[in-house]
């Protein structure tokens, strides 16, 4: 079986609908098997301390990056790697497609089999929108397989996607 490796900025103790979809899901998981790379909610005393004891309840380890917003920026990307690396994961599953798909090569190269990221929403916007609408088909193409949580997000988001790359 494979290890995952689940990176979102929609995880708990974030309040949200994702975020307890995510969180639920994560718990469906053989907790050896999966680890979490996620932003931190908030960088207050009270946001860390919530995040932490959060984190320390978990089943299956929870790895936190310092800032609110996790982007695929060369850091970011870097840290991912090193988690999917020192953890053994083969699977990659982004919480939310946009922007966070854009890490997926470099993780393909680091050694990921399978890719898979989720769309919820904000990428039916993104789908919308030229430039953006350009991200999610890169993220489309480097990916082995969009998911969508609903019939809404799902036609969206099928116009961004190439033929060959629908959501699934």
């Amino acid at each position: 079986m494979h290890k995952t490796l689940i990176v979102t900025n929609d995880f708990p103790p974030r309040p949200g609908g994702i975020q307890a979809f995510l969180h639920n899901m994560a718990l469906r998981l053989d907790p050896e098997r999966v680890v979490v790379y996620a932003s931190t909610w908030k960088r207050s005393r009270e946001g860390v301390e919530a995040t932490a004891a959060f984190d320390a309840e978990q089943p299956f380890t929870v790895v936190r990056d310092r800032t609110t917003m996790l982007l695929p920026t060369p850091a970011a990307t870097r840290r991912a790697v090193g988690l999917l690396r020192e953890h053994g994961c083969t699977s990659v599953w982004f919480g939310a497609a946009a922007p966070l798909g854009l890490m997926a090569p470099a993780l393909r190269r680091a050694g990921a089999r399978r890719i898979v990221a989720t769309t919820h929403g904000h990428e039916a916007g993104w789908a919308q929108l030229p430039a953006a609408r350009q991200v999610l088909r890169r993220i489309g193409e480097s990916t082995d397989t969009i998911t969508y949580l609903g019939e809404y997000t799902r036609s969206r988001i099928a116009t961004a996607l190439t033929p060959r790359r629908p959501p699934g």
